[in-house]
């Protein structure tokens, strides 16, 4: 995949924004990944260089999913609203594997379609972002809020 452009894949604006600062933090981490996905997958790159970046992108969505699901649990997400926390686990545990899906592909020394695997990132962390992290950021919100008896940060909408 060869393009001559240096634009972002995935630009991380203010509707990215969630309010809850530690998922923040891991989706401009996230977008900050598919970004240099799609640099190093538009220069032509050896097997080692995209086996990399796969395990890399990998193992940085399965640290961020382990502590969206760390929040489901601390703030009874799954108690509130069981099938919004069961559609969410589902969504993580289908990018794994369609990540686990190109590394296997890499192993069998198959060619790896790089526009393809950056069109999919891309729009996976947008709509994940946009859709079930925006509604579990606005239900961690509301508890926080009312923990803390504050109100909910107005400054973030939901999806």
């Amino acid at each position: 995949m060869k393009t001559g452009t240096r634009q972002p894949a995935l630009a991380f604006d203010a509707g990215f924004i969630t309010g809850v600062d530690e998922i923040d933090d891991q989706h401009r981490n996230l977008v900050s990944l598919a970004n240099e996905a799609a640099l190093v997958l538009a220069r032509d790159p050896t097997e080692s260089q995209v086996r990399h970046l796969v395990q890399e992108l990998l193992s940085y969505a399965i640290y961020h999913f382990r502590t969206e699901e760390t929040l489901m649990r601390e703030y009874g997400y799954s108690d509130t609203d069981a099938e919004a926390a069961a559609r969410h686990i589902d969504r993580h545990r289908r990018f794994a594997a369609r990540v686990v899906a190109v590394q296997e592909a890499l192993d069998r020394h198959e060619a790896v379609d790089g526009a393809a695997l950056v069109a999919y990132l891309t729009e996976w962390i947008r709509e994940h972002i946009l859709g079930t992290d925006k509604l579990l950021a606005a239900f961690i919100l509301a508890c926080r809020s009312e923990r803390d008896g504050e109100p909910p940060n107005e400054g973030v909408t939901p999806a």
